[in-house]
């Protein structure tokens, strides 16, 4: 259990990281490159022990690549060591939760994109607002997750899990925009 809830935001943070090493170039990109394997080793380790947490990482692994969001050298190489490392040692996957989770992980992808295409975290509109904090913390998948954990499917310390992940990797994500604010204001003054 304690393993989880370690590595799940170990997990968050370091996407988070490569996401906007490349993406955003707030961050080092040759460290993006050290830790994606890193990370990747880390995510197949963690789905090689469990069953539950092979079906929970795969259906973000699936629910990604079928968006189209791995788009960068580091979260290739990361996703090789992933599917090496399983086939090397294999995994045991539960396939009904897997299919509700990588749908659910898929629609959480979509909706993130259509509310920030349409701005709605920064809308007036009180659903407009709810609807785009629901898919900018991608809250399908957690409440997925609830509804197997209710059922008895999964235990409980694996919704803990992910919210810790979607948490490290919010948390990534403001650290990220604080840094790209003040490289702005640098930027500004050293121009004045």
């Amino acid at each position: 259990m304690y393993f989880f809830l370690a590595s799940y935001p170990i997990l968050g943070a370091g996407l988070k990281y490569i996401d906007d090493a490349f993406d955003e170039k707030i961050f080092n990109k040759k460290i993006a490159y050290c830790i994606a394997p890193l990370l990747g080793a880390l995510w197949a380790y963690a789905m090689i022990i469990s069953a539950v947490s092979a079906t929970i990482l795969l259906a973000i692994v699936v629910g990604v690549l079928l968006k189209g969001k791995i788009d960068n050298f580091a979260h290739v190489l990361g996703l090789v060591v992933i599917f090496g490392v399983i086939i090397v040692f294999g995994i045991e996957l539960l396939y009904l939760p897997l299919f509700l989770l990588t749908l659910s992980a898929l629609f959480d992808e979509v909706g993130n994109d259509y509310v920030d295409k349409k701005g709605y975290l920064q809308s007036k509109v009180l659903w407009h607002k709810t609807l785009g904090y629901f898919f900018d913390q991608r809250w399908l998948t957690k409440v997925a997750l609830l509804g197997l954990v209710a059922l008895g499917h999964f235990p409980l310390y694996f919704l803990v899990a992910m919210i810790l992940f979607d948490g490290a990797y919010i948390s990534m994500r403001w650290y990220s925009l604080r840094r790209q604010t003040t490289q702005k204001i640098k930027r500004q003054v050293s121009l004045t």
